[in-house]
């Protein structure tokens, strides 16, 4: 599964580039750099892990706001993107191609992990968290923002630059993850909570709050949980 899984995010990086690409010149980019800044000065570090930064969007944000940023992904061509877009923009980012489930760090690393719009799309979400939890410092923190799409069926009606054949694909890969028998957020808050994270909060609104938007449109929940200090 996971090798489909990559397969599937190949074929999307010209069009999720191109999505980004355009983002840049949106409020919403200003936005996200601000929300950015205040994490930071809440956060004890600047060093920060994006796990699922497709072709980099955040993780230039992120290293706008003043954070030492590593981002991976698990497919090869949306790092490949990234990379290009990092050095058109001058911005030094540390990219790998990783897999969300096997994190290629030291226990300890991070101060922050962000992650938007992956774990819907992640086969063994528990082992994922764990290795979450495993790379953040004690007093480190995740912040997740993502959405129930167990009973969503996607569409071309937001993606008009997709490949063909690639909704059918996501649909069926969706379709196949367990993530996608349960509800969420409550299922993460109950596997983030097993793992042992010290505290966990959730705020079904955060993207639109973040962006400015009606809490009435359709947006992404946020989950926050932070890693046990050390006595």
């Amino acid at each position: 599964m996971i090798e489909r899984i990559a397969t599937y995010w190949d074929g999307r990086s010209a069009s999720w580039r191109k999505e980004r690409d355009e983002a840049w010149s949106r409020p919403e980019t200003e936005r996200w750099l601000d929300f950015f800044k205040s994490v930071g000065h809440q956060t004890a570090g600047n060093s920060v892990l994006e796990v699922g930064t497709a072709t980099g969007y955040f993780a230039n944000i992120l290293t706008l706001a003043g954070f030492e940023v590593t981002a991976i992904d698990l497919s090869p061509q949306m790092i490949e993107a990234a990379t290009l877009v990092s050095e058109e923009l001058k911005l030094n980012v540390n990219y790998s191609v990783m897999d969300a489930q096997s994190l290629q760090f030291e226990d300890n690393t991070f101060d922050l992990l962000f992650t938007r719009l992956m774990t819907w799309t992640i086969p063994d979400l528990e082992k994922c968290y764990r290795e979450m939890h495993r790379v953040l410092k004690p007093g480190g923190k995740l912040i997740n923002l993502d959405a129930d799409f167990g009973k969503t069926v996607f569409s071309t009606d937001r993606h008009d630059e997709c490949p063909s054949g690639a909704i059918e694909e996501v649909n069926a890969i969706k379709s196949a993850l367990e993530i996608s028998q349960h509800e969420r957020p409550a299922k993460d808050i109950d596997i983030l909570q097993t793992i042992g994270f010290g505290s966990v909060e959730v705020d079904i609104h955060a993207q639109n709050r973040i962006l400015g938007l009606p809490l009435t449109t359709e947006g992404l929940f946020m989950l926050e949980a932070t890693k046990k200090k050390t006595i």
